[in-house]
Protein backbone atom coordinates (compact mmCIF):
# COMPACT_ATOMS: atom_id res chain seq x y z
CA UNK A 1 0.00 0.00 0.00
CA UNK A 2 1.41 3.39 -0.96
CA UNK A 3 1.84 6.25 1.44
CA UNK A 4 -0.73 8.99 1.48
CA UNK A 5 0.74 12.10 -0.20
CA UNK A 6 1.45 14.96 2.18
CA UNK A 7 -0.52 18.15 1.79
CA UNK A 8 1.50 21.18 0.80
CA UNK A 9 1.42 24.44 2.75
CA UNK A 10 -1.15 26.03 0.45
CA UNK A 11 -3.63 23.21 0.98
CA UNK A 12 -3.10 23.47 4.74
CA UNK A 13 -3.73 27.23 4.61
CA UNK A 14 -6.89 26.76 2.58
CA UNK A 15 -8.22 24.21 5.06
CA UNK A 16 -7.35 26.45 8.02
CA UNK A 17 -9.05 29.41 6.30
CA UNK A 18 -12.22 27.39 5.78
CA UNK A 19 -12.30 26.44 9.46
CA UNK A 20 -11.44 29.93 10.78
CA UNK A 21 -14.01 32.26 12.31
CA UNK A 22 -14.85 35.58 10.73
CA UNK A 23 -12.85 37.39 13.41
CA UNK A 24 -9.80 35.20 12.75
CA UNK A 25 -10.07 35.82 9.01
CA UNK A 26 -10.31 39.58 9.51
CA UNK A 27 -7.34 39.54 11.89
CA UNK A 28 -5.32 37.56 9.38
CA UNK A 29 -6.20 39.93 6.52
CA UNK A 30 -5.25 42.90 8.71
CA UNK A 31 -1.94 41.20 9.50
CA UNK A 32 -1.20 40.54 5.82
CA UNK A 33 -2.09 44.13 4.89
CA UNK A 34 0.21 45.47 7.62
CA UNK A 35 3.05 43.19 6.51
CA UNK A 36 2.54 44.25 2.90
CA UNK A 37 2.73 47.94 3.82
CA UNK A 38 5.71 47.37 6.12
CA UNK A 39 7.65 45.54 3.42
CA UNK A 40 6.80 48.17 0.80
CA UNK A 41 5.17 45.68 -1.53
CA UNK A 42 3.18 47.56 -4.14
CA UNK A 43 -0.07 46.35 -5.63
CA UNK A 44 0.62 44.65 -8.97
CA UNK A 45 -1.03 45.70 -12.17
CA UNK A 46 -4.16 43.67 -12.61
CA UNK A 47 -4.88 42.57 -16.17
CA UNK A 48 -8.16 41.01 -17.15
CA UNK A 49 -7.36 38.67 -20.04
CA UNK A 50 -6.84 40.79 -23.17
CA UNK A 51 -8.01 44.06 -21.65
CA UNK A 52 -5.54 46.83 -20.92
CA UNK A 53 -3.97 46.57 -17.45
CA UNK A 54 -5.74 48.57 -14.79
CA UNK A 55 -3.34 49.80 -12.12
CA UNK A 56 -4.58 49.36 -8.61
CA UNK A 57 -4.92 52.79 -7.02
CA UNK A 58 -2.58 53.80 -4.21
CA UNK A 59 -5.49 54.26 -1.85
CA UNK A 60 -6.51 51.25 0.21
CA UNK A 61 -9.31 49.43 -1.54
CA UNK A 62 -12.32 48.20 0.39
CA UNK A 63 -12.42 44.50 1.03
CA UNK A 64 -14.83 42.90 -1.45
CA UNK A 65 -14.89 39.32 -0.22
CA UNK A 66 -14.30 37.19 2.83
CA UNK A 67 -12.57 34.19 1.36
CA UNK A 68 -14.62 33.04 -1.60
CA UNK A 69 -17.83 34.80 -0.51
CA UNK A 70 -18.78 38.34 -1.50
CA UNK A 71 -19.45 40.76 1.32
CA UNK A 72 -22.98 42.22 1.49
CA UNK A 73 -21.62 45.70 0.70
CA UNK A 74 -19.92 44.34 -2.40
CA UNK A 75 -23.14 42.70 -3.57
CA UNK A 76 -24.91 46.06 -3.20
CA UNK A 77 -22.16 47.84 -5.18
CA UNK A 78 -22.29 45.27 -7.99
CA UNK A 79 -26.09 45.48 -8.15
CA UNK A 80 -25.98 49.30 -8.27
CA UNK A 81 -23.61 49.20 -11.23
CA UNK A 82 -25.72 46.54 -12.92
CA UNK A 83 -28.88 48.62 -12.47
CA UNK A 84 -27.20 51.83 -13.64
CA UNK A 85 -25.74 50.19 -16.73
CA UNK A 86 -28.64 47.75 -17.24
CA UNK A 87 -26.33 44.73 -17.13
CA UNK A 88 -27.01 41.12 -16.28
CA UNK A 89 -24.59 39.01 -14.23
CA UNK A 90 -23.70 37.21 -17.46
CA UNK A 91 -22.77 40.53 -19.10
CA UNK A 92 -20.61 41.43 -16.10
CA UNK A 93 -18.81 38.10 -16.38
CA UNK A 94 -18.26 38.73 -20.09
CA UNK A 95 -16.86 42.22 -19.38
CA UNK A 96 -14.38 40.71 -16.94
CA UNK A 97 -13.22 38.25 -19.59
CA UNK A 98 -15.05 35.13 -18.46
CA UNK A 99 -17.48 33.10 -20.58
CA UNK A 100 -20.88 34.77 -20.76
CA UNK A 101 -22.58 31.46 -20.03
CA UNK A 102 -20.88 31.29 -16.62
CA UNK A 103 -23.57 31.63 -13.95
CA UNK A 104 -21.18 31.88 -10.98
CA UNK A 105 -21.77 35.59 -10.36
CA UNK A 106 -25.54 35.22 -10.61
CA UNK A 107 -25.45 32.46 -7.98
CA UNK A 108 -23.16 34.51 -5.74
CA UNK A 109 -25.47 37.54 -5.93
CA UNK A 110 -28.75 35.67 -5.54
CA UNK A 111 -27.85 32.81 -3.22
CA UNK A 112 -24.65 34.05 -1.59
CA UNK A 113 -22.74 31.16 -3.21
CA UNK A 114 -18.97 31.02 -3.32
CA UNK A 115 -16.95 32.31 -6.26
CA UNK A 116 -13.68 31.25 -7.82
CA UNK A 117 -10.80 33.39 -6.63
CA UNK A 118 -10.11 34.45 -10.22
CA UNK A 119 -13.61 35.96 -10.42
CA UNK A 120 -13.13 37.77 -7.11
CA UNK A 121 -9.78 39.09 -8.31
CA UNK A 122 -11.38 40.37 -11.52
CA UNK A 123 -14.26 42.02 -9.62
CA UNK A 124 -11.93 44.46 -7.84
CA UNK A 125 -10.71 46.23 -11.01
CA UNK A 126 -14.19 45.97 -12.54
CA UNK A 127 -15.76 47.73 -9.54
CA UNK A 128 -12.99 50.34 -9.59
CA UNK A 129 -13.50 51.06 -13.29
CA UNK A 130 -17.28 51.35 -12.71
CA UNK A 131 -17.03 53.47 -9.54
CA UNK A 132 -18.78 56.38 -11.27
CA UNK A 133 -21.99 54.29 -11.40
CA UNK A 134 -21.97 53.67 -7.64
CA UNK A 135 -23.81 56.53 -5.97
Amino acid sequence: MSKKPKRNHLKKLIKAWAQATTEDREAFLDFVAAETRANGIAHPLVAVHDAAPVPAPNLPQPLIANGRYLLPATIERIEKVMRARRLTPRAVMAEMGFPADDHALARALAMKASLRLSVIAALGPWLYSNRAHIR
